[in-house]
């Protein structure tokens, strides 16, 4: 069925005292930074940051309201390219999780029309004075608690590095800021590094959620760590921080065809995205800033078992919940969503008690919490990692009501359990880890995988 389009969408912005706001036809959803980042957030920033924030949180918005384009009161951005292309790259995969015929996001949105108040882009301002010097020891680590956010933080606090963290609001899951508020407060008293909270209204587009209760889009969540790029500046300023890191793993790299497409799990994760964000924060920082991957030539599961290896007392602040539902009570998981189960499955794949990580109820003995691994359900992650985790708890023999399922319909169509074992032993390619600290960190990797592979069954 043809999609009707109606005008386009009206967006702007604005700054405010501690922030900005994004105007969706006239309706506010600010951004809010602490008071003494923003104060110190220099306004050649908090100008470029309005333009490239309001584009890079919006431009898809005409997907999800059936819009033929927006009509921009700011000027045009200076990385409209970046979050174009970065947006054009998960089209496909958000059409397969949405289950919507192939090529339809695709070609609506590279059909849609974009106006601007002024097609000359604000730049970043020569410096005046005496240049910043940006400390290659300070690093910003946009955080979620999540198992690669609080393992890029163990390992920075290993190698020597100090860590800044902030935590980026994600309003379309309430259920998971009171619990991450409180560990932040817990965190920092634990580690005594600074850690920061912002405000971030915006994330109210996801699932297109600020207009459609129950909506369930992927649309805009897979330029994530670009916006976040683009966030954390005014915190990599204020601490003259020489890097942003994220927990991006190599399986972000993988990717499947659609219609003869390229279809990436996580475009923004991908190493030539990053890449991208990597330029980003040099343009700011004359070069001296950069972007990297603490953690890309890991696989997931091999991130989750350094986690609660090494670094078991942060591994237990570990929240990985999708946090769409109620969290179980006592417990930092809802034991309901695919993140849940997948977690679940990872610790008993790799030996260790899952509820010790604050689990209430075995998920491998609950029916439903697979389907998308056994079933037709579209979700995240790397299916090579099921395969592997599965596998696993096979051989494992744990309680699971998964097993003869697994059996008849995944076992025969794997590869031989060895080719398992060296697969997720070894370090794989390396795109983007940071060059001066890469020794040390193979060094920890190295040291963890001979551990991991020595704890697999045979």
């Amino acid at each position: 069925m043809k999609t009707k389009t109606t005008q386009t969408l009206s967006v702007g912005g604005c700054l405010t005292r501690q922030g900005l706001d994004i105007i969706v036809e006239q309706r506010k959803f600010p951004i809010v930074y602490p008071k003494k980042i923003w104060q110190s957030t220099p306004i050649w920033l908090k100008k470029f940051l309005l333009d490239n924030l309001t584009f890079a949180e919006t431009h898809y918005l005409p997907l999800m309201l059936k819009k033929s384009g927006v009509d921009y009161s700011t000027n045009y951005p200076l990385f409209e390219p970046i979050f174009y292309k970065n947006q054009l790259l998960d089209m496909l995969i958000c059409e397969k999780t949405d289950k919507v015929k192939p090529l339809s996001y695709l070609r609506r949105f590279y059909n849609l029309t974009f106006s601007f108040a002024s097609s000359i882009s604000r730049w970043p301002k020569a410096k005046t004075g005496r240049p910043f010097s940006f400390d290659p020891k300070t690093v910003v680590i946009p955080f979620t608690f999540g198992k690669e956010s609080l393992t890029t933080l163990a390992l920075s606090l290993e190698i020597g590095l100090r860590p800044v963290l902030f935590y980026s609001q994600e309003p379309v899951q309430p259920y998971e800021e009171s619990y991450k508020k409180r560990q932040l407060a817990s965190l920092s008293r634990l580690i005594k590094v600074p850690v920061y909270f912002l405000q971030h209204e915006p994330g109210l587009f996801r699932y297109g959620r600020a207009w459609f209760k129950n909506s369930s889009t992927e649309l805009g969540w897979g330029s994530q760590t670009s916006i976040l790029t683009l966030l954390a500046l005014p915190f990599v300023l204020a601490h003259r921080a020489g890097y942003i890191f994220f927990g991006s793993e190599f399986a972000n790299n993988e990717f499947e065809f659609i219609e003869g497409f390229k279809a990436f799990l996580s475009a923004d994760q991908t190493a030539a995205v990053m890449a991208l964000q990597d330029n980003m924060a040099r343009l700011f920082t004359n070069g001296q800033a950069q972007v990297k991957s603490s953690l890309q030539p890991l696989e997931e599961v091999n991130i989750f078992y350094i986690l609660h290896h090494r670094y078991p007392k942060l591994g237990q602040m570990q929240f990985s919940c999708s946090a769409e539902k109620p969290l179980l009570k006592g417990s930092q998981w809802c034991h309901n969503c695919y993140k849940c189960a997948r977690m679940f499955l990872f610790a008993r794949a790799c030996g260790l008690n899952p509820f010790n990580l604050g689990f209430k109820k075995d998920l491998l003995l609950k029916k439903g919490m697979f389907n998308h691994y056994f079933g037709s359900d579209v979700k995240s992650g790397s299916v090579i990692e099921l395969d592997f985790a599965f596998y696993a708890a096979y051989k494992r023999q744990v309680p699971s009501i998964y097993h003869e399922l697994f059996k008849k319909n995944k076992l025969p169509v794997l590869k031989p359990w060895p080719w398992y074992k060296r697969y997720f032993s070894k370090i794989h390619e390396n795109y983007n880890l940071p060059l001066p600290y890469q020794a040390r960190l193979f060094k920890i990797f190295n040291e963890e995988l001979k551990s991991f592979a020595k704890n697999l069954p045979k």
